[in-house]
């Protein structure tokens, strides 16, 4: 069966790529495969709010999880017909999503996750992943809604 990578990092961008991660499966009849990437360092410089220099990787690794779930608990009204995996890992987010995306048909990435710095077009992980993923990458941006 035919698989599709998304990366989940709780940032907009990654939700949007959840997103269409999810309507590409639905429309390939593929397994969605949601991966929440998780690092001590990561999340305590630049990533998730609420960490600092004395941080508890046990409540870096559930604070992760709930951004997992959240984030694929979101899509359940829409979720018939989807079979979604949720995979949690330690280790940096890149090269977590490139081994992940190994035998996959397609990964989706956001372009900026919660590190990047907010100017930029394309973040690192985005970048690595177009890089050094064995199979297709579609990094997706979020929209520019007004209202």
């Amino acid at each position: 069966m035919a698989t599709i990578v998304v990366g989940v990092d709780g940032s907009r961008s990654a939700q949007e790529a959840l997103h269409v991660a999810f309507d590409e499966a639905r429309l390939r009849g593929a397994v969605l495969r949601a991966v929440m990437a998780w690092d001590v360092s990561t999340m305590a410089y630049g990533g998730m709010s609420g960490f600092g220099p004395n941080i508890d990787p046990t409540a870096v690794e559930e604070g992760a999880r709930a951004a997992l779930d959240s984030a694929v608990d979101a899509l359940s009204e829409q979720a018939t017909g989807v079979e979604v995996e949720r995979v949690m890992r330690m280790g940096q987010p890149a090269q977590v999503l490139v081994e992940e995306a190994r035998g996959a048909d397609l990964l989706v990435v956001g372009s900026r996750g919660r590190g990047g710095f907010v100017g930029l077009l394309l973040g690192s992980v985005s970048h690595q992943c177009a890089l050094h993923a064995s199979c297709p990458v579609l990094i997706v941006h979020e929209p520019n809604r007004t209202g």
